[in-house]
């Protein structure tokens, strides 16, 4: 019996999720969750409003306290500037909460170095009575779109809210959101080549930790989301058993690893019916255990009822690739040795979130 009762992957109505953030909860208690932790979309093709997001996961820690550990994350794109979730000033009957997000981050250019106090600033903070939202307490890293060759994207994120998709200035490739759309802009860009649209998929998502200073990184390999669709419907368009296609995500996944930050076990596309293999496949998951990586499993879910869908599949697939445990984020450490400060995380009322271990059994609790 499955008894992993943590996800940290998390979509509600305030992005592109079919139920409200209080539904979601109530839920979660349903099944006796421990952890849950919300990770709203802030990308190109799926954004919210990052101040009304934050002042209702706010208000749900506060009214189920005592029953659930909530978490207020989200979910960045390697396209825009972290500071969109970094907050702003609380003043007044709600206290204050820092005006920055200050995080233990990882320098691009020394993987695995952690400075202390790394500040994003955040324009705009508004002063008074009014909510403006705290930061986000963790972020997942993810690669949903490509910056087309010559984009200003390749150097530097975006400034949020810029480079919108199907805007004027989109100069960037969707990989998860059209399957036609898809074919059209790799025969423009790539003449039609999707190795080397996976291979630039790839050379981007290698920068998805210095561009971010996420928590965690999520759906390694996305760019194969519509590869099980038959090929009348535009799938198998990569062999992802093939080199061609296998070398360019280990090398990605080669200068990930030393930023020492856990991979998700995606179970999105297959709890959806999406796809047959869970997000990392088989071979890279093996690879990262064989890197040393850590992992953690989400659900990815868009849907309340599935908050634990595709667990045991992930379970199973994480012991077959060798680990032994997954990682649970906690606000304090555990009793034993094993816990970890978990980087680029910033708890409310200051310090830093943790990594929890838990062994991969048919006993495994949140």
């Amino acid at each position: 019996m499955n008894k992993l009762k943590a996800n940290y992957h998390t979509h509600t109505t305030f992005c592109d999720g079919s139920d409200t953030a209080e539904a979601v909860v109530q839920e979660a208690l349903r099944r006796g969750f421990t952890h849950l932790g919300f990770s709203g979309h802030m990308d190109p093709g799926v954004s919210m409003d990052y101040d009304a997001y934050a002042q209702e996961i706010c208000r749900l820690q506060a009214a189920y306290r005592d029953q659930i550990d909530i978490l207020r994350g989200a979910e960045l794109d390697n396209v825009y500037d972290p500071s969109c979730v970094a907050g702003a000033e609380v003043r007044g009957s709600a206290g204050a909460v820092p005006s920055t997000l200050r995080i233990n981050s990882v320098l691009p250019d020394a993987p695995g170095a952690s400075v202390a106090g790394e500040v994003f600033g955040v324009p705009g903070a508004r002063s008074g009575d009014d909510f403006a939202a705290p930061g986000a307490e963790y972020t997942i890293g993810s690669t949903h779109f490509v910056p087309v060759p010559g984009s200003s994207v390749w150097p530097a994120p975006a400034a949020f809210g810029t480079h919108r998709e199907g805007s004027e200035n989109w100069d960037l490739i969707g990989v998860d959101g059209d399957i036609s759309l898809l074919h059209d802009q790799c025969r423009q860009y790539y003449g039609g080549d999707f190795y080397a649209l996976s291979a630039d998929y790839y050379r981007f998502e290698a920068m998805v930790a210095a561009r971010l200073h996420p928590t965690l990184i999520g759906h390694f390999d996305l760019i194969t989301r519509f590869n099980d669709l038959s090929r009348a419907d535009g799938g198998h368009f990569l062999d992802e058993t093939s080199e061609r296609y296998l070398l360019p995500a280990r090398r990605a996944m080669e200068a990930l690893v030393p930023y020492g930050l856990p991979f998700e076990i995606n179970c999105g596309a297959v709890n959806r019916g999406r796809k047959k293999e869970l997000y990392p496949r088989p071979e890279l998951l093996r690879h990262l255990h064989a890197l040393g990586g850590e992992i953690l499993i989400s659900a990815d879910a868009h849907q309340k009822e599935l908050l634990d869908g595709g667990f045991e599949e992930a379970m199973e697939l994480a012991r077959w690739a060798g680990f032994t445990h997954t990682n649970l984020l906690v606000r304090e450490p555990g009793a034993d040795d094993a816990s970890r400060p978990a980087k680029n995380t910033q708890a409310d009322g200051g310090g830093t979130l943790y990594w929890r271990t838990t062994a991969l059994n048919e006993e495994t609790e949140g």
